[in-house]
Protein backbone atom coordinates (compact mmCIF):
# COMPACT_ATOMS: atom_id res chain seq x y z
CA UNK A 1 0.00 0.00 0.00
CA UNK A 2 2.39 2.37 0.83
CA UNK A 3 4.64 1.78 -2.50
CA UNK A 4 1.34 2.87 -4.39
CA UNK A 5 1.13 6.09 -2.38
CA UNK A 6 4.63 6.43 -3.51
CA UNK A 7 4.32 5.97 -7.20
CA UNK A 8 1.61 7.89 -7.32
CA UNK A 9 3.25 10.88 -5.65
CA UNK A 10 6.21 10.39 -8.17
CA UNK A 11 3.73 10.34 -10.89
CA UNK A 12 2.26 13.69 -9.86
CA UNK A 13 5.54 15.45 -9.26
CA UNK A 14 6.33 14.21 -12.83
CA UNK A 15 2.79 15.24 -14.17
CA UNK A 16 3.90 18.61 -12.24
CA UNK A 17 7.47 19.43 -13.66
CA UNK A 18 6.25 18.95 -17.37
CA UNK A 19 3.39 20.80 -17.03
CA UNK A 20 5.70 24.13 -15.57
CA UNK A 21 7.98 23.31 -18.25
CA UNK A 22 5.17 23.37 -20.93
CA UNK A 23 3.78 26.43 -19.90
CA UNK A 24 7.23 28.45 -19.60
CA UNK A 25 8.21 27.24 -22.67
CA UNK A 26 5.46 29.60 -24.50
CA UNK A 27 6.12 33.32 -25.03
CA UNK A 28 3.17 34.69 -23.64
CA UNK A 29 3.76 38.64 -25.51
CA UNK A 30 1.13 40.80 -24.65
CA UNK A 31 1.96 44.16 -26.51
CA UNK A 32 1.57 46.67 -22.98
CA UNK A 33 2.05 50.54 -23.81
CA UNK A 34 2.58 53.19 -21.37
CA UNK A 35 2.72 56.71 -21.16
CA UNK A 36 0.54 60.02 -20.17
CA UNK A 37 -0.33 63.96 -21.23
CA UNK A 38 -2.46 66.39 -20.36
CA UNK A 39 -6.30 67.15 -20.25
CA UNK A 40 -8.70 69.44 -20.22
CA UNK A 41 -11.85 69.25 -18.50
CA UNK A 42 -14.87 71.48 -18.89
CA UNK A 43 -16.63 71.15 -15.68
CA UNK A 44 -13.82 72.83 -13.78
CA UNK A 45 -12.05 74.87 -16.47
CA UNK A 46 -8.84 73.52 -16.34
CA UNK A 47 -5.81 71.83 -17.25
CA UNK A 48 -5.54 67.70 -15.82
CA UNK A 49 -2.18 65.60 -16.02
CA UNK A 50 -2.82 61.90 -17.32
CA UNK A 51 -0.90 58.43 -16.76
CA UNK A 52 -2.54 56.24 -19.23
CA UNK A 53 -1.37 51.84 -19.77
CA UNK A 54 -2.92 49.96 -22.94
CA UNK A 55 -2.72 45.96 -22.49
CA UNK A 56 -3.92 44.84 -26.54
CA UNK A 57 -5.69 41.86 -25.74
CA UNK A 58 -6.01 41.50 -29.48
CA UNK A 59 -4.15 43.34 -32.47
CA UNK A 60 -7.55 45.01 -32.75
CA UNK A 61 -8.89 45.35 -29.19
CA UNK A 62 -7.23 46.71 -26.14
CA UNK A 63 -7.83 47.87 -22.33
CA UNK A 64 -7.04 51.12 -21.67
CA UNK A 65 -6.89 51.82 -17.83
CA UNK A 66 -5.43 55.39 -17.02
CA UNK A 67 -6.08 58.32 -14.58
CA UNK A 68 -6.33 61.93 -14.98
CA UNK A 69 -5.93 65.05 -11.41
CA UNK A 70 -7.56 68.00 -13.05
CA UNK A 71 -6.07 70.69 -11.11
CA UNK A 72 -9.16 72.95 -11.97
CA UNK A 73 -9.69 76.62 -11.57
CA UNK A 74 -9.28 79.38 -8.25
CA UNK A 75 -11.38 82.31 -8.13
CA UNK A 76 -12.18 84.31 -5.31
CA UNK A 77 -11.10 81.86 -2.93
CA UNK A 78 -12.83 79.09 -3.97
CA UNK A 79 -11.14 76.17 -5.71
CA UNK A 80 -12.05 72.50 -7.22
CA UNK A 81 -10.30 69.88 -8.91
CA UNK A 82 -11.26 66.57 -9.68
CA UNK A 83 -9.27 63.23 -10.01
CA UNK A 84 -10.66 60.68 -11.96
CA UNK A 85 -10.12 56.95 -13.08
CA UNK A 86 -11.30 55.07 -16.24
CA UNK A 87 -11.24 51.62 -17.44
CA UNK A 88 -11.87 51.96 -20.95
CA UNK A 89 -11.94 49.50 -24.31
CA UNK A 90 -10.67 50.26 -27.44
CA UNK A 91 -11.26 48.58 -30.80
CA UNK A 92 -8.92 49.54 -33.30
CA UNK A 93 -9.48 50.75 -37.10
CA UNK A 94 -6.11 50.58 -38.86
CA UNK A 95 -6.36 53.83 -41.67
CA UNK A 96 -2.68 54.32 -42.88
CA UNK A 97 -0.58 51.61 -42.76
CA UNK A 98 -0.10 51.12 -38.93
CA UNK A 99 0.33 54.53 -38.99
CA UNK A 100 -2.89 56.23 -38.28
CA UNK A 101 -5.47 54.18 -36.06
CA UNK A 102 -9.12 55.12 -34.99
CA UNK A 103 -11.14 53.49 -32.22
CA UNK A 104 -14.03 54.21 -30.59
CA UNK A 105 -14.11 54.23 -26.54
CA UNK A 106 -16.36 52.79 -23.87
CA UNK A 107 -15.53 52.25 -20.43
CA UNK A 108 -16.20 53.08 -16.66
CA UNK A 109 -15.07 56.11 -14.96
CA UNK A 110 -14.82 57.32 -11.19
CA UNK A 111 -14.36 60.63 -10.36
CA UNK A 112 -14.17 61.88 -7.01
CA UNK A 113 -14.95 65.88 -6.73
CA UNK A 114 -13.14 68.23 -4.43
CA UNK A 115 -14.67 71.96 -3.95
CA UNK A 116 -13.12 74.17 -1.79
CA UNK A 117 -13.35 78.17 -0.45
CA UNK A 118 -11.42 80.14 1.86
CA UNK A 119 -12.95 83.32 2.96
CA UNK A 120 -12.07 86.00 5.88
CA UNK A 121 -15.22 87.45 7.66
CA UNK A 122 -15.28 87.74 11.41
CA UNK A 123 -12.40 84.74 11.16
CA UNK A 124 -10.68 83.39 7.99
CA UNK A 125 -12.41 80.14 7.72
CA UNK A 126 -11.79 77.36 4.98
CA UNK A 127 -14.95 75.54 4.11
CA UNK A 128 -14.39 71.81 1.34
CA UNK A 129 -16.87 69.61 -0.23
CA UNK A 130 -15.71 66.42 -1.54
CA UNK A 131 -18.05 63.71 -3.78
CA UNK A 132 -17.44 61.51 -6.19
CA UNK A 133 -19.64 59.48 -8.93
CA UNK A 134 -19.19 56.62 -11.14
CA UNK A 135 -19.57 57.27 -14.71
CA UNK A 136 -19.55 55.88 -18.23
CA UNK A 137 -17.17 56.89 -21.06
CA UNK A 138 -17.92 57.11 -24.56
CA UNK A 139 -15.75 58.84 -27.03
CA UNK A 140 -13.58 58.03 -30.07
CA UNK A 141 -9.66 58.23 -30.40
CA UNK A 142 -6.92 58.74 -32.81
CA UNK A 143 -2.92 57.24 -33.00
CA UNK A 144 -0.28 57.99 -34.81
CA UNK A 145 2.77 55.88 -34.62
CA UNK A 146 5.55 58.08 -35.18
CA UNK A 147 7.68 54.21 -34.72
CA UNK A 148 6.94 50.94 -33.83
CA UNK A 149 7.66 52.21 -30.09
CA UNK A 150 6.50 55.74 -29.89
CA UNK A 151 2.82 57.20 -30.63
CA UNK A 152 0.97 60.03 -29.78
CA UNK A 153 -3.08 60.33 -29.41
CA UNK A 154 -6.04 62.10 -28.96
CA UNK A 155 -8.86 61.44 -26.70
CA UNK A 156 -12.41 63.50 -26.69
CA UNK A 157 -14.68 62.07 -24.31
CA UNK A 158 -18.30 62.27 -22.92
CA UNK A 159 -18.42 60.99 -19.09
CA UNK A 160 -22.14 60.35 -18.39
CA UNK A 161 -22.84 60.12 -14.46
CA UNK A 162 -23.95 62.77 -11.93
CA UNK A 163 -21.48 65.32 -13.07
CA UNK A 164 -21.55 65.08 -16.82
CA UNK A 165 -18.86 66.30 -18.21
CA UNK A 166 -16.68 66.58 -21.33
CA UNK A 167 -13.16 65.74 -21.29
CA UNK A 168 -10.50 65.82 -23.93
CA UNK A 169 -7.16 63.99 -23.33
CA UNK A 170 -3.95 63.90 -25.66
CA UNK A 171 -0.50 62.76 -24.98
CA UNK A 172 2.20 59.89 -25.90
CA UNK A 173 2.66 56.52 -25.22
CA UNK A 174 5.72 53.73 -25.06
CA UNK A 175 5.06 50.68 -26.18
CA UNK A 176 7.11 47.97 -24.36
Amino acid sequence: MKSLNLQSIKNKKTFLTYAVIFFFSFQIQAQIAIGGGLAYNEQVSGPGVTLKAEFNITDKIAIAPGGTYFFGNSLYGFNQNILSVDVNAHYFFDLIDNKLKLYPILGANYSNYKTGASYYGYYYDTYEVSDSAFGVNIGAGGRWAFSEKLSVYLEPKYIISNYEQFVLNAGILFQL
